[in-house]
């Protein structure tokens, strides 16, 4: 007795191809979702991070406009008026820039001003408030948009003191 059995078709059909593609889609999802929300929160980490260290470069800037006075034998608070300023370590008038339009910094081989390089997302302004004749008081500040029009802002404070 002769028996023929019929090979079977080990293959998968077009169905089963768009079923397991299917699979692999839903699957792969949320591994998307979380690698796209890790690169955001970099990024927002990032600005957080260089804010507040313009922030703190600001209050810098008008401590060592202090500390020069002193060297000088001028009064501790000579060229810092009371109101809000713009400041920049490089600047030839000793670091205070009238407000005006408050403009983006820029960023030139990894230092930010306000001259040259590519236009950023920060802008800075510190505030100098005078309670009593021996005390300053500053406030910088560094405000941004990040993706999504979300304003975002950073500050720090120093008091600054005639302790000499």
């Amino acid at each position: 007795m002769y028996l023929h059995q019929e090979k079977s078709n080990s293959g998968f059909t077009l169905i089963e191809a768009m079923v397991a593609l299917v699979l692999f889609t839903i699957a792969m999802g949320p591994v998307f979702i979380l690698a796209t929300s890790s690169i955001n929160v970099a990024s927002r980490i990032e600005n957080n991070l260089i804010a507040a260290n313009l922030a703190q470069e600001g209050i810098e800037i008008v401590r060592n406009i202090r500390d020069t006075n002193w060297i000088n034998g001028s009064e501790f608070d000579n060229n810092l008026q009371t109101g809000a300023w713009r400041v920049e370590w490089n600047t030839v008038n000793g670091g205070l820039v009238a407000i005006g339009s408050n403009p983006a910094l820029k960023k030139n081989n990894g230092l930010y001003n306000y001259a040259s390089g590519t236009d950023t997302i920060f802008r800075r302004t510190v505030t100098i408030s005078k309670p009593n004749n021996g005390e300053l008081v500053l406030t910088s500040s560094v405000t941004w948009v990040e993706r999504g029009n979300a304003n975002r802002s950073i500050s720090a404070e120093s008091h600054l003191f005639n302790w000499k």
